[in-house]
């Protein structure tokens, strides 16, 4: 009798044992479907996200991190998954961490002990994990360029074939990061064409109208001094003379203007910078201003020490003064434009402002961009291409610096731009 009890005893364990494994192998068989569905399913930061969750309920882990390599000892998580919640912005370093193994065997396995195993680890130590399993990710040339690992805050119980399918989600996310790679790669190609076409379309729309339209006028006037010439009528030659001269100066800026900005485009121009007296330079642009500025009775200014110096290339930072200067004058009439620099920090930080019209706070962020094709007339109904403004902004990324506008509408504006100090 007491035989056949502990048979039956015997039995009833080895059923519940039983029992348990194919509760066990059918859990682990549904959440294996769970992954391999997220992993076909899925993509983009939906995906990371499903991922780490999915396997946070799989490993039981309280922890669950798909990390980047960002730098050679470095890591990056995106996602970073911790009890239930997703943490943004969280890095680490891989000295004296179970991922700095694991990115150097492939695959890393401590079901205990791991805060014994690694005392030095500050986020192992924080979430006093216990339990840790962690596989490689690679690149298309084969090398480490991630990390996917969990960590466990009691013994990590690991379900069969734990490390293939770590390697198979793992293989997963680097198709994902790689697509992510191209997708990103294809928008930013998109975006250069998109300019491009717009830079080529402004290009020659330029060259059709801005450019023909003053050509004719010189050629107008050019008849009309010819033909007074010739029967002695000099009563408005000095006008027509002047007219001349106004438009061909006009049109001579506008051309460098186009063989500058066509050079930057086709990346045929030279960056030469020197040192070189500021303030001289100053006086060299308003020299050459100074005409168009007394016909609208404008008073010309500079703020600048005389021995004022600086590193850059001279032709440049002439263009983006005569072009913001001129600019200036263009929306100026009967008041002061003031031109000036000063050090700041690491930076020479120079400006244009002049008390015209100013500009309206919409039209703003229209002025540097190619594609918006922005331009508004003169005080005097001048005419522009905003083809001037797009060349500073080109001539100021060249100095590693950037280039911005204040204006209040009826008071006038100031443009100021940066030249990195070296």
């Amino acid at each position: 009798m007491e035989i056949e009890m502990e048979i039956n005893n015997g039995f009833r364990k080895e059923n519940e044992e039983l029992k348990k494994q194919v509760s066990a192998f059918e859990s682990n068989e549904k959440m294996f479907h769970a992954l391999v569905e997220t992993a076909v399913g899925d993509i983009g930061q939906d995906f990371f996200n499903n991922i780490v969750i999915k396997l946070s309920e799989w490993l039981n882990a309280e922890c669950v991190i798909i990390g980047q390599l960002v730098e050679e000892n470095r890591v990056e998580g995106f996602p970073m998954y911790l009890d239930g919640e997703f943490i943004q912005g969280f890095s680490y370093t891989l000295k004296n961490t179970p991922c700095d193994l694991t990115s150097k065997k492939g695959y890393c396995v401590y079901t205990d002990k791991l805060n014994q195993l690694f005392p030095e680890s500050k986020d192992v130590q924080d979430l006093q994990a216990l339990g840790y399993v962690g596989t490689a990710l690679y690149n298309k040339e084969g090398e480490p360029n991630g990390i996917l690992c969990a960590m466990s805050r009691k013994k990590l119980q690991l379900p069969p074939q734990a490390e293939d399918i770590m390697r198979i989600v793992g293989a997963r996310i680097t198709a994902e990061i790689e697509r992510n790679k191209a997708k990103k790669e294809l928008e930013i190609s998109e975006s250069k064409l998109k300019l491009a076409n717009a830079a080529k379309d402004r290009f020659f729309s330029i060259i059709a109208h801005d450019l023909k339209s003053p050509f004719n006028s010189i050629i107008g006037f050019s008849e009309l001094l010819l033909s007074d010439i010739k029967n002695n009528n000099f009563e408005n030659i000095d006008q027509y003379a002047q007219f001349i001269n106004d438009v061909s100066n006009q049109s001579y800026n506008l051309l460098k203007n186009l063989l500058d900005w066509s050079m930057i485009q086709t990346g045929n121009i030279d960056f030469k910078p020197e040192k070189f007296n500021l303030s001289v330079l100053f006086d060299d642009v308003l020299i050459f201003l100074q005409n168009p500025a007394n016909q609208k009775n404008i008073k010309l200014n500079t703020s600048i020490d005389p021995d004022f110096e600086i590193f850059a290339d001279e032709n440049m930072i002439t263009t983006i003064l005569r072009n913001l200067v001129s600019n200036a004058i263009k929306y100026t009439e009967n008041g002061e434009i003031t031109i000036a620099a000063k050090k700041e920090n690491n930076k020479i930080k120079l400006s244009v402002s002049d008390t015209g019209i100013g500009i309206k706070p919409e039209d703003i962020e229209k002025l540097f961009q190619i594609e918006n094709n922005f331009s508004t007339a003169g005080t005097n109904n001048e005419k522009g291409t905003g083809l001037g403004l797009m060349l500073c902004k080109e001539f100021t990324e060249k100095h590693k610096g950037e280039i911005w506008v204040e204006s209040e509408l009826g008071k006038g504006s100031k443009f100021n731009f940066t030249v990195a100090c070296t």
